[in-house]
C-alpha cells in the first residue's frame, strides 16, 4: 500500500559510494523548470557548436548532438544537474565536505552511478503514485458493457422517416 500523501519537508536520499543528500520535496514546477533549463543547455551547446562551426574552430570538447543517443545522453545529464542543483541543500560523506554548490553538485552527480540513482530516488514517489493510478482497472459497476452492470440512462427512441418509393 502507498500512500498519496507527498512528502513536505526536506528529506534525505541515499547514493552510492556512502553520499547522503537532502532535497526538498519534488514538486511538478520544480520538475518543469529543471527541464526547461535542461532543454536551454542543450540549445545553448547547439548553438555553441553552430558558431564554432562557422567561424572554423575547433569543436574540442563540446559533444556530438548530431548523434541521437548523444543528443538523448547529454540531455538526461542536463536533466539530472538541475534537478540536483535545485532540490539539494545539504549533504554528507563527500571527502573535504566541499560547500554546496552548483558546480559540487554538478561534480558529484557526474561521478557513475550517483546522478542516476539521484534521479530514481528523487522521483521515486512520482513514479509509485503514477503506477497506482496506472494499476486502477475499469470500475465492476461501470457503463461499458451489459455485463458491467445497468445502464444510468435508457436508449432514445429514433423515429424514422418514412421510406419513400421511387415511381
Amino acid at each position: 500500500m502507498i500512500s498519496l500523501k507527498q512528502p513536505s519537508e526536506p528529506f534525505d536520499i541515499e547514493l552510492p559510494y556512502g553520499i547522503t543528500v537532502t532535497v526538498t520535496p519534488l514538486t511538478t514546477t520544480a520538475m518543469a523548470a529543471a527541464q526547461a533549463g535542461a532543454r536551454r543547455r542543450v540549445e545553448a551547446v547547439e548553438a555553441q557548436v553552430r558558431d564554432r562551426k562557422d567561424s572554423g574552430l575547433s569543436l574540442d570538447g563540446l559533444p556530438d548532438l548530431s548523434i541521437e543517443e548523444e543528443r538523448d545522453g547529454f540531455l538526461q545529464c542536463q536533466v539530472v544537474y538541475e534537478l540536483a542543483t535545485r532540490q539539494i541543500t545539504a549533504w554528507a560523506g563527500i571527502e573535504d565536505n566541499p560547500p554546496v554548490t552548483r558546480d559540487n553538485i554538478i561534480a558529484v552527480m557526474d561521478i557513475y552511478p550517483v546522478g542516476e540513482q539521484f534521479l530514481q530516488k528523487l522521483t521515486l514517489q512520482q513514479m509509485l503514485l503514477n503506477a497506482a493510478k496506472n494499476a486502477s482497472g475499469l470500475s465492476a459497476s461501470g457503463t461499458s458493457s451489459q455485463v458491467e452492470g445497468p445502464d444510468t440512462a435508457k436508449a432514445a427512441k429514433m423515429k424514422m422517416p418514412p421510406v419513400q418509393q421511387e415511381n
